[in-house]
């Protein structure tokens, strides 16, 4: 008897997992039915078309005038005109390419908002890998657990061992069917959430593998995320504009060109044909130059404290990602050389020990591996949030 319930026993941290589902599949159907993601591309194609309206010159004026003489002799004064005003052609050319520059923008943040829904779903779907691993890990113990309940009642009946040995069974069950309970609660409410974000069923999320994914060294990651990372263009596309802001408030003290076409009509007599005419840029343009000028750089601050940021925050996660490396591998290595319980289960199957300094050191054990299933969920969150470029189209 003793013996079969150490086979069984032996069960308790070994689980087996199949990949019934790859994390891409699940990433590429939340990329396609995220009502979130659906909205920001809404949202990318209305500030597509605002961008291009407001920018066509002014509209014709036209006019027209009846103006009755104080005498017969004089007769009446009849007039119309139509005309048309147009800035000066550069800022035309110049507004253009700012207009250009904000539809990249647009569309780098839309990017950027997708990014991170994507990389949410993706650190969720990490979580419901380690809560699924978790729970199963659970599951098996609490297996061997109800053998070692049974075989101990039979022992207890038989006089072979005391109630304080078996009550310490009882408790140690009752402690790990607390824990499944949470587990569960918390793999349903996952389960729920990763849902929602696919648009699908994802409850085989939690039988699949985490990625293989290579981290590069430093210099290289961070080369890689500079040329596409919503994140670090963002700043350099927003300072771009605000130079080009600059070159267009200068357009303003440009002449404003106004072209025409009047008419005339006194007794008798038309006077009609074309008429010109330049603004004089004396006081409307006033101080717009040094405002743009200080927007501008306000940005290039801004893009230096947020490029700085940037870099910082990715090298505490590299060097957080190489602690976590090192510690899940001495982790792993300790785990594996300890014999797992194979000594414990010989001890307490000779006499050697109590069922108390049993669990005691049982319990040493399965915190060993709950903390290795921690550290590899944390490791791979870490990975995610490193690599997230890869998320970018």
């Amino acid at each position: 008897m003793i013996r079969k319930i150490f086979a069984l026993a032996a069960l308790i941290s070994v689980t087996g997992f199949t990949s019934a589902q790859t994390i891409t599949e699940f990433l590429e159907r939340v990329s396609g039915n995220n009502p979130a993601i659906a909205a920001y591309s809404k949202l990318l194609e209305a500030r597509r078309i605002e961008v291009r309206t407001g920018n066509a010159p002014s509209d014709p004026f036209v006019s027209a005038g009846y103006m009755p003489g104080n005498s017969s002799e004089a007769g009446d004064k009849k007039t119309w005109s139509v005309n048309q005003s147009f800035d000066f052609p550069t800022k035309y050319l110049l507004q253009k390419k700012i207009n250009k520059n904000t539809i990249i923008l647009a569309e780098q943040e839309y990017s950027q908002a997708r990014m991170l829904i994507l990389l949410e779903a993706e650190k969720l779907a990490f979580d419901f890998i380690y809560n699924t691993r978790a729970l199963n890990t659970l599951l098996e113990r609490r297996k061997g657990y109800e053998v070692l309940r049974s075989a101990w009642g039979k022992m207890l009946e038989n006089g072979e061992t005391t109630i304080l040995d078996y009550n310490n069974i009882l408790l140690e069950l009752s402690a790990v069917n607390l824990e499944i309970n949470r587990r569960e609660s918390e793999t349903e409410m996952l389960k729920e959430k990763l849902g929602y974000m696919s648009g699908s069923d994802a409850a085989e999320i939690g039988k699949a593998d985490y990625p293989v994914l290579e981290l590069p060294d430093f210099d290289l990651l961070i080369s890689e995320k500079s040329e596409s990372h919503p994140a670090y263009l963002i700043p350099e596309i927003e300072y771009g504009i605000s130079r080009q802001e600059v070159r267009l408030s200068r357009s303003g003290s440009l002449p404003e060109i106004q072209v025409g076409y009047q008419s005339e009509i006194v007794s008798g007599t038309a006077y009609t044909g074309p008429v010109a005419g330049l603004s004089i840029p004396l006081w409307a343009n006033s101080n717009k130059v040094r405002s743009a000028s200080a927007a501008a750089d306000y940005s290039d601050a801004l893009r230096e404290a947020t490029l700085q940021r940037l870099r910082s925050e990715a090298r505490n996660d590299y060097s957080g990602i190489m602690a976590l490396r090192k510690s899940i591998s001495e982790l792993r290595g300790i785990i594996e050389s300890g014999g797992g319980t194979s000594y414990a289960d010989k001890a307490l199957e000779a006499g050697e020990i109590t069922v108390a300094t049993y669990f005691v050191y049982m319990k040493s054990i399965f915190e060993s591996q709950d903390r290795l299933l921690e550290l590899e969920n944390e490791y791979f969150k870490v990975l995610a949030s490193l690599l997230d470029h890869r998320l970018v189209k």
